[in-house]
């Protein structure tokens, strides 16, 4: 029954979303406190989520390792949330589609107690893409 209840969530969540704007990402992480959050510039969080989905709030796929990657910041199933993967540890405490609604309320919430634990390296992407380079640029002319 667990499982028919997070599915419906995960398609309700889906309807839901669309690809956002650089712009937008850029006011809704400012709103929601990434702006120097963990000692990161915003453009951090912006550089990173555009690498994990093209700022796509609905995306999922499964995880290189365990589980499943949710929403902008391709959160997985198997370590932050729950979406029935035999033995998560859900760390966020929040069911996998919510990861996936496009106030990015929960993923934000999510990707800062990560970035507390772990910091902004636990995401390939940021290391890869992002670290060390211009961060400017993700946030210029987005007032």
């Amino acid at each position: 029954m667990r499982l028919v209840i997070v599915f419906c969530m995960l398609f309700l969540a889906v309807c839901e979303s669309r690809k956002l704007s650089r712009c937008e990402v850029v006011r809704l992480f400012k709103a929601q406190g990434l702006d120097g959050f963990g000692g990161f510039s915003l453009g951090n969080y912006v550089c990173m989520a555009y690498w994990e989905t093209k700022w796509k709030t609905h995306k999922v796929r499964d995880s290189d390792n365990i589980g499943k990657d949710y929403g902008i910041f391709q959160i997985n199933s198997y370590k932050w949330c729950n979406d029935g993967t035999v033995g998560g540890k859900n760390l966020c405490k929040v069911f996998c589609g919510d990861l996936l609604n496009e106030d990015l309320k929960a993923s934000i919430e999510c990707a800062k107690k990560i970035v507390k634990q772990e910091g902004l390296k636990s995401w390939e992407t940021w290391d890869k893409y992002c670290d060390g380079t211009k961060m400017k640029r993700w946030t210029e002319d987005c007032d």
